[in-house]
């Protein structure tokens, strides 16, 4: 949860008793994808968005690259 913030394009809901998950969405809020998370430590749900095509900005106040603005977002078979 520390990094998230840093993720752009990206928010963070806490549903109480719910298992964690990563819910990705289509322009029109609909879920196109749901990843459980309870199993991956923080580094591997950092790769994880990563390869899902979310931009992971240095520090809060960075600029995000145009490519990474807008989605869809290119899922990534290299890292």
């Amino acid at each position: 949860m520390e990094d998230m913030p840093l993720f752009h394009n990206a928010d963070v809901k806490f549903i109480g008793g719910a298992p964690p998950e990563l819910v990705l969405l289509n322009a029109s809020n609909e879920e196109v994808e749901r990843l459980p998370l309870s199993e991956l430590n923080r580094e591997e749900c950092n790769m994880l968005m990563l390869k899902k095509g979310f931009y992971k900005k240095t520090k809060k106040d960075e600029e995000v690259p145009d490519q990474y603005r807008e989605g869809p977002y290119k899922e990534r078979v290299e890292l």
